[in-house]
């Protein structure tokens, strides 16, 4: 079990650590503060701007006064006032305000980052150690499979150096935001950063979040183990677990089981998604048409997920509609969480929905059903079922089989030694609730390749300029025909 030391290492960019520091000489603050505090703070913006795509970060009140105490306000009103960091003013009820970095990040590589030591006497760091004492507290309670894969965690070792100086040499690769978040995952695991490390499971969708899961997939290979490690991962993992719902779905509208039946399926913790269904079904049925198209649609969907080949068919629908061979499978997932995941009324994604709705006219319906008052809800409940597969299934099962893996999300991680047996858990597992034997993608830590992730809004953008040729086009014949 980690043990906590006198301090731990955070990272910031170079140019922002002395951006700050030289206000601070030359303007000194007029009020009491801690010098952790402001570092903190900057770390918050900085290694999250790789999940916004607005340059601004949404950091919420409560948790600044815990981190830093009641002067947190200030801290971020000098550096407001002193350009280093920028704001928005505007309050709206239940959502917090953003923040950005005023000037442009420089950062050519790791000789660009500062690491930063922190005090656990400070405020942060008596907010770091207090947040560990407590997920402690909480995993004495927690189930045994539960403490175990804590435990496992908690022993993981990760080799930094070797990991930090392939993200130098895989730096052309990302973005200046993806590189600091990176660094900080990896620093994580050094040795003198141990109390920055989590494992807690998610109150809302059941999944295990740690410094594991949020670590880019490639800087898995570093983790230290005499026996060569695998994982094991569900290939085309949301859209494989989504039969679950249309499975229900189907049967239903075939009057092969009843409403009362489906809260004893795994869509039972989800109290919107069950009254979504039965909404779907009262609509299906009301329209004899869309039972034709789901029975024909459904058992489509299966068969591709059920290959592992969804996303390259994903592919094919795309660049079929649009004449073209610009889309690739990578494209083809984001996509699909855009597709699956985005509100009904995301301006970025209406036109990336038209070619997959042409193709599966009833189940884009169904998205679309499934997405009308509350959007967020299906990503969720497809999280809920994987947790409930992979946490409270697989994972339960191997740890009494005396082999404990890694976990991340919707994959394990085990020694080549425990592979078979891992494999034919896994698929025994998910053959219960899916009805059928997915595909499952194997691949040894060692040969993970790095690889950039494709932006579901780079590729919405693409489609766009792709359907503005389109209206011109046709504007263009429409003229000469009159």
């Amino acid at each position: 079990m980690a043990k906590y030391q006198k301090q731990f290492n955070i990272s910031l960019p170079l140019s922002l650590f002395n951006q700050l520091q030289e206000s601070l000489e030359i303007i000194p603050p007029s009020f009491e503060y801690e010098i952790e505090g402001f570092y903190g703070i900057l770390r918050d913006i900085s290694t999250n701007l790789y999940t916004v795509n607005s340059k601004m970060v949404p950091l919420s009140s409560v948790i600044l006064q815990q981190k830093y105490g009641k002067s947190y306000r200030k801290m971020l009103d000098y550096m407001y006032f002193n350009n280093i960091i920028t704001e928005n003013h505007q309050y709206t009820e239940g959502n917090c305000r953003n923040y950005g970095i005023k000037s442009e990040i420089s950062v050519n590589g790791i000789d660009d980052i500062c690491v930063i030591p922190i005090c656990l006497n400070s405020m942060y760091g008596k907010y770091v150690k207090k947040r560990h004492n407590k997920e402690q507290r909480l995993a004495k309670g927690k189930k045994h499979h539960i403490r175990g894969l804590r435990n496992w965690f908690y022993k993981l070792e990760l080799d930094v150096n070797k990991a930090l100086q392939h993200l130098e040499d895989n730096k052309d690769q990302i973005t200046t935001e993806q590189f600091l978040a990176i660094y900080d995952d990896i620093l994580c695991f050094d040795k003198n950063s141990k109390n920055l490390r989590y494992f807690k499971r998610n109150e809302i969708n059941g999944r295990v979040d740690s410094n594991l899961t949020s670590l880019k997939s490639y800087f898995k290979k570093f983790i230290i183990s005499d026996i060569d490690l695998f994982q094991l991962d569900l290939k085309n993992s949301q859209p494989v677990l989504f039969n679950i719902i249309l499975d229900i779905i189907h049967k239903l509208i075939n009057d092969e089981i009843s409403l009362e039946e489906v809260f004893l399926t795994l869509c039972y913790k989800n109290k919107y998604i069950k009254e979504i269904i039965s909404l779907v079904y009262q609509w299906v049925k009301r329209d004899s048409k869309w039972v034709d198209i789901l029975n024909k649609e459904i058992p489509l969907y299966r068969e591709y997920t059920s290959k592992g080949i969804w996303y390259e068919h994903v592919t094919d629908i795309y660049n079929g509609h649009y004449n073209t061979d610009v889309f690739d499978r990578s494209m083809s997932k984001s996509l699909w969480m855009a597709l699956a995941y985005s509100g009904n009324y995301s301006g970025k994604y209406n036109r990336s929905k038209l070619a997959f709705e042409s193709e599966y006219i009833g189940i884009g319906r169904l998205l679309r059903k499934f997405k009308q008052k509350e959007y967020n809800q299906l990503a969720i409940c497809l999280q809920q079922i994987e947790s409930e597969i992979f946490i409270d299934g697989i994972a339960k099962i191997l740890i009494e089989k005396g082999i404990t893996p890694f976990t991340i999300h919707d994959s394990i991680i085990v020694n080549e030694e425990q592979l078979e047996d891992a494999r034919e858990v896994m698929l025994t597992v998910m053959e219960q609730h899916l009805g059928f034997m997915p595909i499952l993608d194997e691949e040894a830590l060692n040969d993970l390749k790095f690889k950039s992730k494709c932006d579901a809004e780079d590729v919405a953008r693409i489609i766009d300029d792709i359907e503005d040729v389109i209206i011109q086009v046709e504007k263009s014949s429409s003229l000469k025909t009159d």
